[in-house]
């Protein structure tokens, strides 16, 4: 019984890890899809956290009755071969893209924040997410149940020392918040996925992913919704590039500097995963040409590159752009049906 419980945790800590990188844990993603909204935000914020537990619950089982080894397989299964391998070609893409955002980011978190150089965030990212690579599965497992509870943690002491901003709606009804909510769901678990699907595979109790799953997805969006409500009506906090470590700095500079290491820490726990995930499927798809480390060499030279352009225009770019094209994908994972189960 205890070790079931310590896999649920263990899975619900990496369902949040993976979701929640640099722009979530910043307040980017949250400003760029909620937060601009004012309180129809919390709205579409309850929404999201409500499609992200039901759907990768949904996706982690589906993956672990089919056995698959890495995404490639669950798509196939999903989508059928030929449209697979479209759907795969594009996540695989979009999944690399916000790995190096996540380098940006840390180079960002160095700059805005600490006053220093940006290459020296981004070259301690790639050197720490090195070391946990080489652990696998289990150092993936490792880093998220290392940072999501000091994550959690700040975020309830920062929301209660902000006592919450006032909501208030905007002039006109137009429900132009809705379409945002969907898409940061279909965009966040579509590419968390491409590491939640190999992370099942390690897991032979069904109930562990199930409940570790909905724990997880539920802890998400506690976390989403009260990230959201604290930054309600403080106009100046869309300026900077790491607002959630703005509202961090009326409680102290340790504090600050505590969060800034938070924020450093989910962008381990992204990076890692995605460099995870997309070596698997990268070896999965040419497994004469890639082994397993040298796609991990090739992908984190690429996102090294693309973390060179500045953290706060890729969120705004990349981002809503990415959700757009995850939510037909997102939209047929709603109606599939679950295979049944073997044995």
């Amino acid at each position: 019984m205890k070790k079931k419980i310590i896999g649920i945790l263990q899975v619900a800590a990496t369902f949040i890890g993976t979701v929640v990188g640099a722009g979530f844990a910043s307040g980017r993603e949250i400003i760029q899809f909620f937060t601009q909204y004012h309180a129809f935000g919390t709205i579409g914020s309850i929404l999201s956290g409500l499609l992200i537990a039901w759907i990768g619950t949904k996706m982690m089982i589906y993956a672990h009755r089919i056995d698959a080894y890495s995404f490639n397989e669950l798509v196939a299964a999903i989508f059928g071969e030929r449209l697979g391998n479209v759907i795969q070609a594009l996540l695989f893409f979009i999944i690399f893209g916000i790995t190096g955002v996540m380098l940006a980011g840390s180079g960002a978190i160095f700059q805005e924040q600490l006053g220093w150089g940006r290459q020296l965030g981004i070259m301690l990212a790639v050197f720490i997410s090195i070391l946990f690579l080489i652990k696998g599965v289990q150092g993936l497992l490792f880093v998220n149940a290392l940072v999501v509870p000091l994550l959690i943690g700040f975020v309830l002491i920062t929301f209660y020392s902000s006592h919450a901003a006032a909501q208030y709606f905007p002039d006109s009804g137009h429900i132009r918040w809705l379409l945002p909510s969907f898409n940061y769901a279909a965009f966040n678990l579509s590419t968390a996925l491409i590491v939640l699907v190999p992370m099942a595979k390690e897991f032979k109790d069904e109930q562990v992913l199930r409940y570790g799953g909905l724990l997880g997805g539920a802890g998400l969006g506690v976390l989403l919704l009260l990230s959201h409500l604290m930054m309600l009506g403080k106009l100046d906090i869309f300026l900077y590039e790491l607002p959630m470590a703005e509202m961090v700095r009326p409680l102290g500079e340790t504090m600050r500097l505590a969060f800034i290491a938070v924020i450093f820490g989910e962008i381990l726990t992204t990076f890692v995963g995605n460099i995870f995930g997309l070596s698997r499927q990268l070896h999965s798809v040419f497994p004469n040409f890639f082994s397993v480390r040298m796609s991990m060499v090739l992908l984190v030279v690429g996102a090294f590159m693309i973390g060179q352009f500045g953290y706060g225009s890729l969120v705004s770019t990349l981002y809503p752009l990415y959700g757009a094209l995850c939510a037909v994908v997102f939209i047929y994972m709603c109606c599939v049906r679950l295979p049944k189960k073997q044995g």
